[in-house]
């Protein structure tokens, strides 16, 4: 109940300053503040006053993009004048910036690049009919050890049907 208690204060509170201004000063109240003001929007009221949640959620950018912090962009004074602006945070968590490609992406790259020539060079290889000797061996022990494998799995699956 004090959680419903202390989100209908918020809500009460922007709800006036909103009523009396027409707007909500990102700076006068905090995020939590707001957040809780913005859940207390019940349906009927997010469906017919949807300029109350434009502007809480309004509020809620300004203070996420550093707005009210002491090295964001100030808001404005009493007299209007703005104070000079200072670099605040990328506007959109998704924009590019300009760093280059991460290191794991370069990594990736290069990895599918090896492996892809060594594709490559297996399929020429194959191709011109060239086969080493230790790669017939290889092939026949990896046949051989499948071939075992199979007859396990078989007589495993021949003990299971047994029981």
């Amino acid at each position: 109940m004090p959680a419903a208690l202390a989100r209908a204060s918020a809500y009460t509170k922007v709800l006036q300053t909103y009523e009396r201004t027409g707007s909500i000063p990102p700076c006068q109240y905090s995020s939590a503040q707001l957040s809780s003001a913005l859940k207390g929007v019940d349906t009927y009221g997010a469906q017919y006053f949807a300029d109350f949640t434009n502007a809480i959620q309004a509020a809620l950018s300004a203070r996420a993009s550093g707005q009210c912090t002491p090295g964001g962009v100030p808001h404005p004074t009493a007299a209007g004048s703005q104070a000079a602006r200072t670099p605040a945070a990328p506007s959109s968590v998704t924009a590019s910036t300009d760093a280059g490609v991460p290191l794991p992406i370069v990594l990736l790259a290069v990895l599918a690049t090896i492996c892809a020539l060594l594709g490559a060079a297996v399929a020429v290889t194959r191709l011109r009919g060239w086969d080493p000797a230790w790669a017939a061996a290889w092939r026949h022990g990896w046949g051989e050890a499948g071939y075992r494998a199979g007859g396990l799995w078989s007589e495993f699956r021949d003990w299971l049907r047994s029981r």
